[in-house]
């Protein structure tokens, strides 16, 4: 019986996994959390998910965490990654057992700073046709459209949130952005693993 050495059995394992992620498709959605705030003590307020669904368009979909909602009037939706010309659809906000739909974003600013968090590349400002007295919600979710667009192309969000659930807002607001890979990142990862393949090759001949 035939005994495989330990060092060809890291090789073969590495290069498997190295042509895994190199050749692995793009991502069909992209999942982000909301994990820095610029309010003392207020971290995780929710999450962003971006999925593809349809040739050049993804659906985006914000669900704030319990204690927490996004903020309507006076609302931002910032993020960076796509870039050209952008169109938006289907903008529904959700609170409760309540939906809220045929709502539109008023404004759209590009190279918006966002608090002390950089420049976002598109900045979505102020939900317009709330009903009255709905100032915030539990989750908003919309369509969007562009030339190539895909949710990998997304490296990170930031918004306009409000320190209590539904519609309210509550007694304060601040803003919340993502942390994310860059782009590409398991690409590069798969092609260190490959690099690592060939090392360990080498040095196993020399023995």
């Amino acid at each position: 019986m035939r005994v495989v050495s330990f060092g060809k059995f890291v090789l073969a394992a590495i290069a498997v996994a190295a042509l895994f992620l190199a050749a692995a498709p793009s991502a069909s959605a992209n999942s982000f959390t909301l994990s820095t705030t610029n309010l003392n003590g207020v971290s995780n307020v929710g999450t962003v998910n971006v999925t593809d669904t349809g040739t050049n368009q993804v659906t985006v979909t914000i669900t704030m965490n319990a204690g927490f909602s996004i903020k309507l009037n006076g609302a931002d939706v910032a993020f960076t990654g796509p870039s050209g010309s952008l169109t938006v659809s289907g903008l529904t906000a959700f609170s409760g057992a309540n939906t809220y739909s045929g709502l539109s974003f008023k404004g759209l600013k590009t190279a918006q700073n966002i608090s002390q968090f950089g420049t976002f590349s598109f900045d979505y400002t102020n939900v317009q046709r709330q009903p009255g007295g709905v100032v915030s919600a539990d989750s908003l979710t919309f369509v969007l459209t562009g030339t190539g667009l895909n949710a990998s192309q997304f490296t990170g969000f930031a918004i306009h949130f409000c320190t209590a659930s539904g519609t309210n807002c509550g007694p304060n607001t601040g803003f919340a952005t993502t942390v994310v890979p860059e782009p590409g990142t398991m690409t590069l990862l798969g092609s260190g693993l490959i690099g690592l393949a060939g090392l360990v090759r080498r040095r196993y001949r020399s023995l």
